[in-house]
């Protein structure tokens, strides 16, 4: 099967209409027919990415949510409330902003009695009509030491609305804890796999919230 035809089968599944087809097929994730099955019944998939690095883990999780697009990107912009709902995130501190990128200090919740606080730059920008990416990397903290901070963290999330209340969202994120003192191995749990699709289900959960409040 041809990669166009692969990717007209997958929209098909999804239920997307043709008009979004022709602007969105370049940027859905390939599914194979399980994943497609999972997400149309309103399951995550999730999936663990080979990379080149030598330490870290790169994950993707993806599904459907009930909302429209401009809605997810409005939360997912709106940065300073992200400890409203993600719960792994104590303060978000808004540093510099330049245009559509913003400079974030993320600080999180405390685990094992030692926090964990990191910088990134992160910006939206839109793909097609009804497509948007909002990615960020990590850029140094002045002052922290290895303890204080993690190793990497790159990602994005992009976000293909199918219809005013419907989204396919697929969220990776390359993330290496950095400095994990012996003994404290649950913080590398803490900041992966789990964790990532615990974002994605509490910003699931609350954008259907806010759906519900529009």
């Amino acid at each position: 099967m041809s990669e166009m035809m692969r990717s007209t089968v997958i929209f098909a599944v999804l239920g997307l209409a043709s008009t979004i087809m022709a602007q969105s097929d370049q940027h859905l994730p390939m599914l194979n027919a399980d994943e497609q099955g999972r997400i149309q019944a309103g399951e995550i998939v999730i999936r663990e990415i080979e990379t080149e690095q030598e330490k870290g883990q790169a994950v993707e999780t993806m599904g459907l949510m009930s909302v429209s697009g401009e809605i997810l990107v409005r939360l997912l912009t709106d940065y300073e409330s992200y400890p409203e709902f993600m719960s792994a995130v104590e303060k978000i501190e808004i540093v510099e902003k330049a245009g559509e990128q913003t400079t974030l200090n993320y600080i999180l919740r405390p685990m094992l009695g030692l926090t964990k606080k990191y910088r990134i730059k992160i910006a939206p920008v839109q793909l097609d009509e009804k497509v948007w990416k909002i990615e960020w990397h990590l850029v140094t903290w002045p002052g922290l030491g290895e303890m204080e901070t993690i190793g990497d963290t790159q990602g994005y999330w992009l976000i293909i609305e199918e219809s005013p209340t419907r989204s396919f969202v697929q969220y990776f994120v390359y993330s290496d804890p950095g400095y994990v003192p012996f003994g404290l191995g649950s913080i590398v749990d803490a900041l992966g796999k789990s964790s990532i699709e615990e974002v994605f289900m509490e910003t699931r959960t609350h954008a259907g919230k806010i759906a519900g409040k529009d």
